[in-house]
């Protein structure tokens, strides 16, 4: 299993540092074609917001598996490390099951998405490629927040090293 969460994680982490890099690139190119009019790329802006919007919801598993979204961390300033642990446990499952609601949710968005034939702007994509990344980049949120909760349960986590979890 352990394998398997490592090699989303490092799927995600080439996708996102993919998408970012071609945000950055068309940014840029969009701009000095703006302020040179040597050439005109019309779509960059739309298609670094969908860079962006991928990166996002790609690099929310990655930030789940590692424990590193953003938390207040006062339980642990207080309370012995059980309670602590508990807590942790607490949080990973809640984020989960809303992450398990949230791709029930977008398949149902992406699936009227899919018969609208609704179409980008500039682009002219398929609007659904769009909103395939909520209910993909949740769902496996999803799988590495409950991967996560076992490593916490079975104590293969150290508690004391977590960024937010």
């Amino acid at each position: 299993m352990k394998a398997l969460i490592q090699k989303i994680e490092k799927t995600e982490e080439v996708l996102c540092v993919l998408m970012l890099m071609l945000m950055c690139l068309f940014i840029f190119l969009g701009t000095v074609s703006r302020f040179t009019g040597l050439f005109i790329i019309s779509w960059a802006e739309e298609f670094a917001r969908y860079c962006m919007i991928w990166s996002v919801f790609l690099g929310i598993g990655v930030a789940a598996v590692r424990g590193q979204h953003f938390m207040v961390n006062a339980i642990g300033l207080f309370c012995p490390p059980s309670v602590v642990r508990i807590s942790q446990i607490l949080c990973a499952i809640l984020v989960a099951v809303f992450s398990l609601l949230c791709v029930v949710y977008g398949i149902d968005v992406l699936a009227w998405q899919m018969n609208a034939n609704q179409i980008t702007a500039t682009l002219h994509w398929p609007m659904w490629l769009m909103y395939l990344s909520i209910p993909l980049g949740l769902a496996l949120m999803a799988v590495c927040y409950c991967y996560h909760t076992y490593e916490i349960i079975s104590g293969k986590a150290d508690i004391k090293q977590e960024g937010g979890m």
